[in-house]
């Protein structure tokens, strides 16, 4: 194949050891001129000061030099010099992946006297797409209490947050799938490449200390052929690295309970809340100007109140279910089933280490090698629960993840023209995901516990889940600088081994109608699925798949003022491995249970940066893009092929089988018996569809800067995206297929949606297809203004998204990405707004440095406000039932896995609406108790929501949004003295949300569930012609019509002091 047969002639080409890709280095070119014109030989003399480390060019006949392959960050300090001509000299730093553009104008030796003539400079950042960089003093000054990297992001003004829990907050670039950015730290992809987190971290926490980074840039749409496998944006990290000086820092910080407040909105609050962390960081050199090692140490502790709990708890979500029921059940549990649920959980803890070790070392001007290693290791409990549903602790679970990741590079100049770089890194995840209660106790569920529905146990998707993921990545890459041209050609290949056990409810799960069923021990419903020889083991997906790629791209620098670039890049997705193949599904669907083969794109890149004049510049990129897939969608076809597992069928059980009668009493016998026995299609089967190719994303972004009078500055942004996207559909319709497509139903419901027939429970047959097409289109404008001298400065910043996608695919299994996301026909999605989009964020910015205490120890103050505007909602009907005979009147036609996220758009109904009624099966419609109902659930969906234009319609996902969020956070960083000369004692105070510190009304933080579905209506179809709206969705109350829940951590205002001595 590709991959093999390039890796190996590319490692003889450049038979180095092994190097770096540009996304870890960047690049100055630039000319020298005279009054007599280009000058040829002038030495240019670039160095780095930390390490003293000196790169020597030597201009042509057009007076060009070139450098590549530097090291991001600084200062440099670059000198010219020529024969007869005044030498001159400037620093600077650098931006990774970028190019410096630093031309110079000498004056002649003979016409200066005693005179010193500072020569004129032209400098411009050849930066192919909107990005943004902060550096390490904007990092320590930057409002964290957290010290979490998504606090740095952030102050990019396309970036975006949902407004979740602390330490869940999805990352939202330009309006993009969360799980679609590329986190890269020192060149490696610092990905949760396997798409289980909702933060896209490989960790439950931040994965990098703060206190390690020397620079961070986010990009958007980068023109570099190099760049692919993104949606959203890439968010690299560069690490600080040793220098000629030992140097470092031990730090403390702290955040827990005592910098806290206590009230919302007039109520008081407790928290029980431990949050700290301390950090180390040593560098220096090994042998001076050759050779200098980095390393960083950081340990986190950090305990959360859980968002809801039992009335009487003090959890900020407080629940039907009292604590003295809770104490009932699982008093009942222990007696009845032999087994302790755990009762309540109180708070949800997690632990995480981060440790890194750069080492660079000179091997002579000509050779440069980096190695870095950085490992993560955490855990945390995570509780479950929400307005409607308690969890006991059983059904919480730990996750743990370690993640560890190797790199070495090489940067070679052969000739000042000509520059290889190859790059290797690997990484390793290991995670888990355990029941507190232990792995070998069953589930238990009951649907209406006190008005509750209620949780005990191992979570189904917990019951037997282990997880390890590997990749490893190979980089070659050529530049070649001739005349006006910068030439690159390359090769990547990524391999993703994987090996992943998850099997739904492998001890059992067993499902009681009313809390007297479960006294009674009498099971309404039961599921077990489990490996068809009954050995876990013998479930695990072991696979791996790669990327190769090549790619070519030429830069053209037509003069000091306009640049021109142009690439192509070819991607190829394939594995060796296949799911086991599944041959009662090929014979009923006509095509094999398929995995990734033989998906291929090819990218196209265009760019062009024109300096107009001395004060503006324009930037425009367009390409085509590949997209960034989560593994797991991929891992599912492999995992869920029918072939090694299945579920329990009590069609193929032993006479006399029947685990109703014995719940919890472990998996009978004859379970796995009928598990064994069953044929291959009695099962969950995902697939990845024949016609299926890896989506591209088209991107076009124009960016202008401008420098105005007053030390000010502005940049304007306009991004303009049509995306393809990976999306699931089910194939057991009951309708037939037109090849690997299914077909839409002839059979309707009251406003004209189709009916399915679905008649499986559990069971469905679902394929990974590609359809086309979402949008986003994003414009974004900063204003920035300088005061003191630059001591002070005033960013205010503005973005407006208009996206649309076919589908959110919020989550990690089939049925969940499927239907999470509302939609009038799952099996074949319109676009509607996206559940990413923020239309409106405003972002101010206030940094201010003082020296009240002499100018080595300055005082600097740092305010961040943002507005928001809330994220798409939408109500739905609900659509939960586990009957099948109740699948076309309750749920579409849908299978039971596929109906429970109740996103099936609302019908809005006109006044005396022919299709709606508003009393029990439509028999006593005119009664009082009718008409009542009807104006109650008219005012709610006109009045309240806002939604009587779509009357007689069905409203889609751009029908409402939660309400805008407002934060204002503040941070005071003081620098004094250290115990020797040039050490220095740091002291940090941040306090976020200072808005409730003012005023306890303020700054209060609701959020609706994350896909912005809210089940309004319970769905019943009468006769198949009208909607029965005689009934509220589950819990659903008038009284809370968004649904929202409060964030009480991130309501109140919330402080973290920290204290660091850098030496």
């Amino acid at each position: 194949m590709i991959r093999n047969f390039l890796k190996i002639t590319l490692f003889s080409i450049f038979v180095s050891p092994i190097l770096l890709s540009q996304e870890l280095t960047s690049d100055i070119t630039g000319t020298v001129n005279s009054a007599e014109g280009s000058v040829n030989g002038a030495q240019v003399e670039i160095t780095y000061e930390p390490t003293n480390t000196t790169v020597t060019r030597t201009t042509d006949s057009s007076g060009k030099y070139f450098a590549g392959g530097l090291r991001p960050g600084g200062p440099y300090t670059i000198k010219v010099s020529a024969a007869g001509l005044l030498s001159d000299e400037i620093s600077t730093s650098l931006v990774v992946g970028e190019t410096a553009r630093l031309s110079f104008l000498l004056n002649s030796a003979d016409t200066v006297d005693d005179v010193v003539v500072v020569a004129q400079k032209v400098t411009s950042d050849d930066s192919l797409g909107y990005s943004s960089t902060i550096d390490a003093q904007t990092i320590q000054e930057t409002p964290s209490v957290t010290r979490d990297i998504k606090d740095l992001i952030k102050l990019n003004p396309i970036v975006s947050l949902d407004d979740t829990e602390d330490g869940y907050e999805n990352i939202s670039i330009a309006g993009a799938h969360p799980r679609s950015n590329d986190i890269k730290v020192d060149g490696v992809s610092f990905n949760d490449d396997f798409g289980l987190n909702d933060n896209g971290y490989p960790s439950q926490r931040s994965p990098i200390n703060l206190d390690s980074i020397d620079q961070m840039s986010v990009k958007v749409a980068p023109a570099s052929v190099e760049y692919s496998n993104f949606r959203g944006g890439i968010i690299e990290f560069v690490t600080k690295g040793g220098s000629n000086e030992f140097e470092g820092s031990v730090a403390y910080y702290d955040r827990g309970d005592q910098f806290y407040g206590d009230k919302i909105e007039g109520k008081k609050y407790t928290f029980d809340k431990e949050d700290t962390a301390e950090s180390f960081t040593f560098g220096g050199p090994i042998v001076k100007d050759k050779a200098f090692f980095y390393l960083t140490y950081e340990e986190t502790t950090v305990t959360n109140p859980v968002l809801y709990g039992p009335a009487g708890s003090g959890a900020a979500n407080e629940q039907a279910i009292t604590l003295e029921q809770v104490d009932y059940i699982r008093n009942l549990t222990q007696t009845k089933y032999g087994w302790d649920p755990l009762g309540v959980a109180s708070t949800t803890e997690s632990n995480q280490e981060n440790t890194s070790l750069r080492v660079d070392y000179i091997i002579n001007e000509n050779h440069r090698l980096t190695y870095n290693y950085k490992s993560t290791e955490g855990d945390r409990l995570r509780a479950e629960g929400s307005n409607s549903s308690f969890y006991f602790e059983s059904a919480s679970y730990f996750k743990g993840e370690e993640t560890d990741t190797s790199s070495v590079l090489l940067v070679s100049d052969w000739s000042d023209n000509l520059i290889s770089e190859i790059y290797y890194s690997t990484k390793s995840t290991d995670t888990s995901q355990n029941s507190p209660a232990g792995q070998d106790v069953p589930n238990f569920y009951i649907d209406d516990a006190y008005g509750m529905r209620v949780y005990l146990g191992a979570d189904i998707y917990r019951s037997a889940n282990a997880l390890a993921t590997e990749t490893d990545f190979f980089k070659a890459k050529m530049t070649y600088y001739t005349g006006d041209h910068k030439i690159t050609a390359g090769y990547e290949n990524t391999v993703y081994d994987i090996y992943n056990v998850f099997v739904i409810a492998q001890d059992g799960a067993w499902e009681f109608d009313t809390l007297a069923d479960y006294e009674a021990g009498v099971a309404s419903a039961f599921e077990a699925n489990n490996a068809k020889d009954g050995n876990v083991d013998g479930a695990a997906a072991i696979f791996d798949y790669g990327l190769s790629s090549i790619y070519v791209m030429d830069e053209y620098a037509y003069s000091d003022r306009l640049s021109l670039t142009a690439g192509i890049r070819y991607d190829e997705y394939d594995s060796d491995d296949s799911p086991s193949r599944n041959s009662d599904f090929e014979a009923t669907y006509g095509f094999p249970n398929g995995g990734i083969d033989g998906a291929s794109l090819l990218n196209i890149r265009l760019g062009m940066d024109l300096v107009i004049d001395d004060v503006s510049d324009i930037n425009v990129t367009y390409g085509t893009y590949s997209s960034k897939l989560p593994t797991v969608w991929i891992s599912n076809a492999y995992t869920n092929d029918g072939v090694r597992t299945s579920a329990y069928d009590d069609r193929y059980a032993p006479a006399g089988c029947n685990p109703l009668l014995l719940p919890g009493n472990g998996l009978p016998a004859c379970v796995q018996q009928a598990i064994s026995d069953a044929p291959l299609t009695s099962a969950k089967i995902d697939f990845i569809a024949p016609s299926f190719d890896w989506p591209e994303s088209k991107i076009l972004n124009i960016t202008y800067e401008r420098d105005l009078p007053y030390d000010m500055d502005m940049t304007v942004t306009y991004l303009k995206t049509k995306e393809e996207e990976a999306l699931y559909k089910v194939i057991d319709t009951g309708y037939p297929l037109v090849g690997d497509t299914p077909t839409v139903p002839t059979e309707t419901a009251p406003d004209g949606r189709p009916i399915y027939n679905m008649t499986g429970r559990k069971t469905y047959k679902a394929g990974l297809y590609n359809d086309c097409c979402g949008e986003r289109e994003v414009i974004s404008a900063t204003l920035n203004k300088a005061f003191r001298d630059g001591d002070t400065v005033v960013s205010l910043s503005y973005t407006g998204q208009d996206n649309t996608a076919l589908n959110g695919m919020t989550s990690s299994t089939s049925n969940s990405n499927y239907g999470k996301t509302g939609a009038i026909d799952f099996n074949n999605r319109r676009a509607m707004r996206s559940i990413y989009e923020t239309e409106h964020r405003l972002l101010a910015t206030l940094r201010s440095k003082h020296y009240f205490f002499g100018a080595d120890k300055p005082t600097t103050f740092t305010l961040i406000f943002e507005r928001k505007s809330g994220l798409p909602a939408y109500p739905t009907f609900d659509t939960f039932t586990g009957r099948t005979s109740d699948y076309k009147a309750k749920a579409f036609g849908y299978d039971y896995n596929l109906n429970d996220d109740s996103s099936s758009l609302l019908y809005i109904p006109t006044r005396s609406d022919p299709l709606v009624c508003y009393s029990r099966d439509c028999g006593s419609e005119g009664s009082a108790d009718a008409l009542a109902r009807e104006e109650a659930v008219l005012d709610l969906l006109y009045n309240v929501f806002g939604l009587e234009g779509y009357a007689g319609k069905i409203a889609d996902r751009s029908a409402m949004r939660f309400p805008w969020q407002s934060s204002l956070d503040f941070k005071i960083t003081q620098i004094l003295p250290g115990f020797r000369e040039n050490d220095e004692f740091v002291i940090t105070l941040g306090i976020e949300n200072l808005l409730n510190l003012l005023d306890d009304d303020k700054g209060v933080i609701r959020y609706g569930y994350y896909s912005g579905r809210i089940p309004v209506i319970d769905l019943k179809i009468v006769d198949g012609e009208r909607y029965d709206y005689s009934r509220n969705a589950f819990r659903y109350s008038f009284s809370n019509p968004y649904n929202m829940s409060l964030s009480a951590t991130q309501s109140v205002w919330r402080a973290q002091l920290g204290f660091k001595y850098n030496f």
